[in-house]
């Protein structure tokens, strides 16, 4: 009688994993269709991580980029009082 209940949450416990792995999927960017085969469990973990790491990196590059465009426009716009120089092109 114990084992089935101690069998019943392994099996409620992998359906659940089952579940978050699936919705998993279902966010992460790869072939969907009735043609291209499930990922695996490794698989579906090894893809979300390099995808987090991959939006982590764009997300730290843009905001670089951000900090660089706001520093050369500051630069520009004191070069500009102090010569009346006016910014060839826009930054932004």
């Amino acid at each position: 009688m114990v084992r089935l209940g101690i069998n019943a949450r392994e099996r409620r416990r992998m359906h659940d994993l089952n579940d978050a792995l699936d919705e998993l999927r279902a966010v992460i960017p790869y072939a969907h269709g009735p043609s291209v085969r499930k990922l695996s469990k490794i698989a579906t973990l090894l893809l979300a991580k390099n995808y987090i790491l991959m939006q982590a990196s764009i997300s730290v590059r843009h905001q670089i980029q951000h900090c660089l465009i706001v520093h050369v426009n500051r630069s520009w716009f004191y070069l500009q009082r102090l010569t009346k120089i006016s910014l060839p092109f826009s930054l932004r």
